[in-house]
């Protein structure tokens, strides 16, 4: 849609057109918002600037642009004045106002879509340039939007045009709008495909491949850094338990980078083991992975791992008798992940001292690192530490119980700082070592 003005114009020939228009342009007298008027019959109108027409005439005579004689007799002008110098003639022209080039792409939306709704007489309101949304997310060929926009009635009267026309801005084949995660244990997102035909995506990260139905399940993207820790490790000798494995944000990382020699994946809801299996074999590691399908505290393997990794949120503790359960009676790793909560004041990191004496039952040297380098807190620190060494005691107990043959003792190798989930809330992972005595 392009929208027409009333603006002054300066009537010329064609044969001078360019000649006097860039002579106008280099001195600003033009109006660029408005195209060009060609009225078919050797006459063109130049839009000007307001209050112009002065400058204009002078300009011209300056410029040695004199007109003799210009008949526009044949043009049906409201208004026509011929300027006294120059003898060019001046008129009110209805112009066509140039359409503004976009400059992000959601510029290029709410342009696209303003023009949609003239098409089909929907009233573009400041209501309706809410429901636009400013940002989304790219999965492949898929956009997904975030939630609240695009829920204005109005927008149906344009059908599957809408979804054409988003798409198109959007440079993507399908769209989807994402929800909050549903409270059904299996953290299932709440994403409505609303253009397409599914909703399989694939993402790449760190050479791992992962595929999976995004109105199923879910990508943490969030945990980058702890993938990528898991990658320096090696594992080659050992074998793994992930105890919440969903479509295989650790397990891919542990077996394809960390080289376990196989690995254990407990998962218990379908549709993310339908995507883990895709993915192992889309990464060809499935030779080296069994894949345990329902609730991990009755189909994990019990005496089998070196090595355990606890990557639910907020809490993993419901796991931690499965995890004593799965480790070896010769000792191994727990990976616990866990959302600690801490009030604290702010404090740069590099005030103070990252390494510390370990406490608890046996404990190691302890260094905390942190994902992020700036505006850390010594006092949450504080507080993760206290809770490891908390948690070396519940692990100890539970330890005892699982292998009760053995005597243990539980250290802290390692509290790695994740991301900040929330405000005074940070996702952490602690590296408990378990070694028998």
């Amino acid at each position: 849609m392009t929208s027409s003005m009333v603006k002054q114009a300066l009537i010329v020939p064609n044969t001078l057109c360019q000649p006097i228009r860039k002579i106008l342009e280099d001195s600003k007298l033009t109006d660029i918002s408005c195209n060009l008027k060609d009225f078919g019959v050797g006459k063109i109108a130049i839009p000007l600037g307001n209050g112009t027409s002065d400058k204009v005439d002078s300009l011209l005579v300056k410029s040695n642009m004199i007109c003799n004689c210009i008949n526009t007799d044949s043009i049906n002008f409201v208004t026509l004045k011929t300027l006294p110098m120059s003898g060019h003639q001046i008129a009110q022209v209805m112009f066509k106002t140039k359409r503004p080039k976009p400059k992000t792409p959601y510029e290029e939306l709410v342009l696209s879509l303003t023009d949609l709704a003239h098409k089909y007489d929907i009233c573009m309101t400041e209501e309706l340039q809410r429901d636009i949304p400013h940002h989304w997310e790219k999965h492949g060929d898929l956009v997904l939007l975030p939630p609240n926009c695009f829920c204005n009635d109005n927008w149906t009267k344009a059908g599957e045009e809408l979804w054409s026309v988003v798409c198109k801005c959007l440079h993507c084949l399908r769209v989807a709008r994402k929800d909050v995660i549903s409270a059904d244990g299996f953290r299932t997102p709440q994403v409505r495909l609303l253009y397409g035909d599914t909703g399989w995506v694939e993402h790449k990260d760190n050479r791992v491949r992962y595929t999976y139905d995004i109105t199923k399940c879910m990508f943490s993207a969030g945990n980058v850094t702890e993938k990528l820790r898991i990658a320096t490790i090696d594992c080659s000798n050992e074998t793994v338990v992930d105890l919440y494995a969903g479509i295989g944000y650790f397990t891919l990382p542990y077996l394809v980078h960390a080289k376990a020699r196989h690995l254990h994946a407990c998962e218990w809801n379908p549709d993310a083991v339908e995507a883990l299996k895709k993915n192992l074999h889309l990464n060809g590691v499935d030779d080296r992975c069994t894949v345990h399908h329902g609730d991990n505290r009755k189909i994990c393997p019990k005496n089998v791992a070196d090595r355990v990794n606890l990557g639910l949120i907020p809490s993993s503790e419901d796991g931690w008798p499965v995890a004593c359960a799965a480790l070896k009676t010769t000792g191994g790793i727990f990976h616990v992940h866990y959302n600690i909560e801490s009030k604290s004041k702010q404090t740069e990191v590099s005030d103070i001292n990252n390494s510390f004496e370990g406490r608890g039952s046996g404990c190691e040297n302890e260094i905390i690192r942190t994902s992020d380098s700036v505006s850390k807190h010594i006092d949450r620190m504080k507080v993760w530490t206290e809770w490891a060494e908390k948690t070396c005691e519940t692990l100890h107990k539970l330890m005892c119980i699982a292998h009760s043959a053995r005597k243990w003792t539980i250290s802290v190798l390692h509290i790695e700082h994740v991301k900040s989930y929330a405000p005074h809330v940070d996702h952490v992972v602690v590296d408990f070592k378990c070694c028998p005595i």
